[in-house]
Parts: structure tokens; C-alpha cells; sequence
């Protein structure tokens, strides 16, 4: 009988073992994939965060959404590191600095995990593919837009994010290629808000007024329209000319407050990317090359261009 039980105790310790075992391959399973932005709490990047949270659950994976909390270099490669650390099955990137970020990508692929870049680039580091906004051409489409709202051309000046952000520079470029030789941009700009949206307005107001008769602004990224009541005030002394088409407001991106912004007459023209999209591919992305699959060097998600004659459409889908 003794003998009986002992038998049982150590089948039951056997099938404690299994058991065990079993959870551990099932978590094993479940592969974690990160995303790191430029910062977060930039509104921009809570649709990437979605589309990533989504994506992952649907493929029963783990979205690792994660990033400093201003722009800083030093602390996005810190959290890379981190991420290198713990092992992670692939890690998306939005690079503050392309070439700062360059060896931490280089030690992640020299890990075993796929990097690859979203929303900014880094063309010249070991990342395996890109995904996100052709950002020269959003350029080249919002210089058209700009242009035709001011066919005689005029005075204009550029606000940006960071200075060494490849994704905005390359906007910019696009957006200048598309101007004329009636098109001179004032002294001083681009002018740098660091991604912050109070930085971003203060920086309209000292612009408007430095130059009263400027003709128009172009933002290659919607900071300052992220806090849409200051926005407003901001260029208030200038919202009857936007709105009879002399003095010209065109910016990236189409968030909601943005949207309702430009129903306002507080704005011209948007440029608008989709976050969503960039989250969801970077899942499937990663997703693929840590099954041992290939993807594309470059992935385009597209650009939409709102004006008040849309706008209502893309309102409807945003409060959806």
C-alpha cells in the first residue's frame, strides 16, 4: 500500500512537472514586440500604440509599447538597450537621431532581434526595413498645396520638430522643392519646438509677431494644433485672412483637434499620415522576420490631404 501511494505521489509530482513545462512552453510562445517612438505623449503616436495593441492581440503576441518622455537621444538608445536586455522578438523604431541610433540597432540585430524603422528613418544604420509616411513626398504634396494657395508666391516660415529628425527634414525638403522663386522663407527658420506643442505655439506667436505681414506657415508636424485652444489664440489676429485664403496654414498630420481646427478656419490645408497603419505593419513586420520571413526595404503607408471641402468626411471617421 505504501508502495501504491509513494507510485502515486510521484506520478502526481511527474505530472506537476508536465504541467509546469506546458505553462512555460505557452509563455514561451507568446512573442513580445516593442515599439519606440521619438517620445511619448505626443498625440500623434496614440494611433500607432492602438494599431499596435491591436495587431499584436490578434496574432496572440504582446505589444511592448515603449519610449522617453521628451526627445532625448540618449534615453531612447538607453530604452533599446534595455529592450536588447530582456529579449524581445523585435523592436520597431521611430529614431529621434538616425545616426546616434545607428549602433544600438547594430547590437540588436547582432542580438538575433529584427529591427526595423517606423514613422522616421535611419537608411544608413542595420535596420531591415522602414514603415511609414514617404515623408519627402507628404513634403512635395503640402508645398503643392501651399503654392496654390499662393499663386503670387509670398513670404512664409517653417515650423519643425526636432532638427536632426530625418522624417521632418525630409518634409521639408519636399515641401521647398515645390516652391517658386516668389517664395522666400524668413531669417531664422525652420524654427525647432522640440515635439512640444507649448513650445510650438509660443513659437507662432513670437513669428506673427516678428513678421506681421507674413504670408504663411508651414508646419511639418502638428504640435502646435495638439493644443487647439492656444493654437487658436495664437493666430486669431490672422483667422479672417486664412479664412479668405491671404495668409496660408498648411500642416501635417490630421488628428481630430487638428480636423476641427481647419472646419474652424483656423487652418488651410492638412497633410494628414496614418499612425494606425504604421502600428499594425510594424506588428506584422516584426512578426515575420523573427518566423524567419522577408520584408519589403520600405513600406509606404500614404498620405491624405484635407481641406474644408472634406474635412467633414475625416471628422466623422475620426469621432468613430
Amino acid at each position: 500500500m505504501k508502495k501504491i501511494l509513494m507510485t502515486t505521489a510521484a506520478v502526481m509530482v511527474v505530472g506537476l512537472g508536465f504541467a509546469s513545462l506546458g505553462s512555460g512552453r505557452a509563455h514561451a510562445a507568446e512573442k513580445t514586440f516593442a515599439m519606440v517612438p521619438k517620445a511619448l505623449g505626443i498625440p500623434f503616436y496614440a494611433d500607432a500604440e492602438t494599431g499596435c495593441e491591436a495587431e499584436a492581440a490578434k496574432i496572440g503576441a504582446k505589444c511592448d509599447f515603449t519610449g522617453p518622455s521628451q526627445l532625448d537621444d540618449a534615453a531612447q538608445i538607453s530604452i533599446m538597450r534595455d529592450l536588447i536586455t530582456k529579449h524581445v522578438a523585435g523592436i520597431s523604431v521611430a529614431p529621434n537621431n538616425p545616426d546616434s541610433i545607428k549602433g544600438v540597432i547594430a547590437d540588436a540585430i547582432k542580438a538575433g532581434i529584427p529591427v526595423i524603422t517606423f514613422d522616421s528613418d535611419s537608411p544608413d544604420s542595420q535596420r531591415i526595413g522602414f514603415i511609414g509616411t514617404n515623408n519627402e513626398g507628404g513634403g512635395e504634396t503640402a508645398g503643392k498645396a501651399f503654392a496654390a494657395a499662393l499663386p503670387n508666391g509670398g513670404t512664409y516660415a517653417v515650423l519643425t520638430g526636432g532638427l536632426s529628425a530625418a522624417n521632418l527634414n525630409d518634409r521639408i525638403a519636399g515641401f521647398k522643392k515645390q516652391l517658386g522663386p516668389n517664395f522666400k522663407e524668413v531669417a531664422g527658420s525652420p524654427y525647432s519646438c522640440n515635439d512640444d506643442s507649448n513650445a510650438a505655439v509660443q513659437i507662432i506667436q513670437d513669428v506673427l509677431s516678428k513678421y506681421p505681414h507674413l504670408d504663411g506657415i508651414y508646419f511639418s508636424g502638428g504640435w502646435p494644433m495638439f493644443a487647439p485652444a492656444a493654437y487658436a489664440r495664437a493666430v486669431k489676429s490672422r483667422k479672417a485672412d486664412i479664412m479668405d485664403g491671404k495668409f496660408v496654414v498648411v500642416s501635417f498630420d490630421t488628428l481630430l483637434p487638428q480636423l476641427k481646427l481647419l472646419k474652424e478656419g483656423d487652418a488651410t490645408v492638412l497633410v494628414g499620415q496614418r499612425p494606425y497603419a504604421m502600428g499594425t505593419g510594424s506588428i506584422d513586420m516584426l512578426n515575420t522576420l523573427s518566423s524567419g520571413g522577408t520584408v519589403p526595404k520600405v513600406t509606404d503607408t500614404g498620405t491624405d490631404v484635407v481641406t474644408k471641402d472634406n474635412v467633414d468626411s475625416f471628422i466623422a471617421k475620426a469621432s468613430k
